[in-house]
C-alpha cells in the first residue's frame, strides 16, 4: 500500500488485489505473486462531461518486489487533472501480469486524454474532406474574373461621380443654353454658325443666350451679315406703291390689312387699297371687310390694265397696297401671269411673303421660282407658329435679299412689326 501511494499519490485507492504462484516446478520453488490495481479517487470530479476510457493501467506491483524492477512497470501515467474516475474493474481491463524480470518493457502509449465540451459547444460528427471540383485554366479564369472587376470597378466609379454631384449640390443648376446652341436649335445652317465663331470671341459664342452680351453680339452680326431694310418707307412727292407677293396661304391678305392700319393708326397716313386676288371668293370679302373698319377705299382688279387704271385713280395717295393671288412656284403660267400685272409700274416695291413654317428646301425654291418678278424685299409671317425660325437667317444668308417685316399673329394690327436686328435677335434667342 505504501508503494501504491509513493507511486500514485496520496490519493490513489485499491481496487482488488489477487495473489497468485508463479514459476518452479510443480509448485516447488514457485514465487507468489501480488496483483494489485488502484486508481486517484477525485479525477472523475474534475471531468464535467462523458469522458474518454483510458488505456487499461498497468498494474502496480507490491512492495515486496526490489524498487528496480517496480519503476519498470508502473501504472499509466496519468496526472492528477486528467486521469479517469474510478470505476469498476471491468472498465478498465483485466489485470495485466508482470512479465519476466529480464525482459524489457515495451515503451508506454501516449495517455488518451479525456475531450473536455462546454455546456453550449454543439459536437458534431467528423466528415472526411470532400473532393473539390477541377478548377478552370489559370489563364481563362484569370481574364474572366479581371473583366468582372474593370465592370464593377467602372460601375462603382459612375455611382460615385453621380453620388458626389447629387451631395454637393443642395438645388440642381439649371443648365446653361450658349449663344451657339441656341442659334443651332433654331436649325441655323453650320456654315454661318462657323461664320460667326470666326467673327466673335470664343467667351461671347459661349455666353448664356440670355446675356446682354450675347444678345449684343448677335445683333451685331446679323447687321454685318444680313439685309434689312426696315418696312415700307414713304416717299416724298409721289405715292408709295407696295404689292405682296407669294405661295398661297401665307397670309398675304391679312399682313397688307396689318400694313394699312399701322399706317393709317399710327402715322395718319392716306393709303388706298387695291386686290387682284380674284380666284378666292372669300379673298375680297377678308380685304373688303378691312377696308371698311379702317375706312380705306378698295378697287378690285382683273387685268394689268385695270391694275394701271387703279394706281392712276390713287396718284394722290401716300400709299398704294396691292394684294395679289396666292401663285404655286412650280406653275409656270401663274408665275408669267403676276410678272406682267407688276410690270405695269415699275416703282412698284415687291414683298415676297414666305411663312417661317416653311422648309430651308422649299424657301430657297420658292425665292428661285418667284424671282422672275425680281422681288425687292422678303417678309416673314406665322414666326409664332414655329419652334425654329433659323429659316430667315438661312435664306437672307445666302441669298442676300433685305427682311422688311415680320408677323407673329393674326391680330390686326397688332402683330407685325418693321425688321430689324434686335427683333430678329430676339425670336432666334426666344
Amino acid at each position: 500500500m505504501a508503494d501504491v501511494k509513493a507511486e500514485l499519490g496520496m490519493d490513489a485507492v485499491i481496487l482488488h488485489t489477487k495473489r497468485y504462484r508463479k514459476g518452479g516446478f510443480l509448485g516447488y520453488k514457485s514465487k507468489e505473486i501480488v496483483e494489485v490495481t488502484a486508481a486517484i479517487e477525485d479525477t472523475a470530479k474534475k471531468v464535467r462531461r462523458t469522458p474518454v476510457l483510458p488505456k487499461p493501467a498497468e498494474p502496480v506491483l507490491p512492495s515486496v518486489m526490489p524498487r528496480s524492477v517496480l519503476s519498470q512497470y508502473k501504472t499509466t501515467g496519468l496526472d492528477t487533472a486528467t486521469a479517469a474516475p474510478a470505476a469498476p474493474l471491468e472498465a478498465f481491463g483485466a489485470a495485466v501480469p508482470m512479465p519476466a524480470p529480464a525482459a524489457a518493457p515495451a515503451p508506454a502509449a501516449e495517455p488518451v486524454r479525456p475531450r473536455i465540451i462546454k455546456a453550449d459547444q454543439q459536437v458534431l460528427p467528423e466528415f472526411s474532406p470532400m473532393v473539390q471540383p477541377a478548377a478552370p485554366e489559370p489563364e481563362a479564369a484569370a481574364g474572366v474574373e479581371q473583366e468582372k472587376i474593370q465592370k464593377l470597378e467602372a460601375e462603382l466609379a459612375q455611382m460615385k461621380d453621380m453620388l458626389t454631384r447629387v451631395m454637393s449640390q443642395d438645388v440642381p443648376e439649371e443648365s446653361v443654353v450658349t449663344l451657339r446652341q441656341a442659334l443651332k436649335e433654331q436649325e441655323v445652317d453650320e456654315e454661318i454658325l462657323k461664320d460667326m465663331v470666326g467673327r466673335m470671341s470664343t467667351g461671347v459664342i459661349l455666353a448664356d443666350k440670355s446675356s446682354p452680351e450675347a444678345q449684343d453680339a448677335l445683333e451685331k452680326y446679323l447687321k454685318k451679315a444680313i439685309r434689312i431694310s426696315e418696312g415700307i418707307t414713304l416717299e416724298n412727292g409721289r405715292p408709295k406703291i407696295a404689292a405682296l407677293i407669294g405661295a398661297t396661304g401665307v397670309g398675304k391678305t391679312t399682313t397688307l390689312a396689318k400694313v394699312a392700319a399701322r399706317f393709317v393708326l399710327e402715322q395718319g397716313v392716306s393709303v388706298a387699297l387695291i386686290t387682284a386676288d380674284t380666284y378666292r371668293i372669300s379673298a375680297v370679302e377678308q380685304l373688303k371687310t378691312y377696308s371698311d373698319i379702317i375706312g380705306l377705299p378698295l378697287d378690285i382688279v382683273y387685268s394689268p390694265e385695270e391694275l394701271k387704271k387703279a394706281i392712276r385713280k390713287h396718284r394722290n395717295k401716300q400709299l398704294i397696297l396691292i394684294d395679289t393671288a396666292g401663285r404655286s412656284q412650280y406653275n409656270e403660267y401663274q408665275m408669267q401671269e403676276l410678272n406682267e400685272l407688276l410690270s405695269v409700274d415699275a416703282s412698284i416695291e415687291k414683298h415676297l411673303v414666305m411663312s417661317s413654317t416653311t422648309k430651308n428646301r422649299d424657301a430657297a425654291d420658292i425665292l428661285e421660282r418667284f424671282s422672275i418678278c425680281s422681288p425687292d424685299c422678303v417678309l416673314f409671317t406665322k414666326t409664332d407658329e414655329t419652334s425654329s425660325v433659323g429659316l430667315i437667317l438661312n435664306l437672307l444668308y445666302k441669298k442676300k435679299i433685305a427682311l422688311s417685316y415680320l408677323t407673329n399673329g393674326q391680330s390686326v394690327p397688332d402683330d407685325i412689326v418693321p425688321a430689324s436686328a434686335e427683333k430678329l435677335a430676339e425670336i432666334l434667342l426666344r
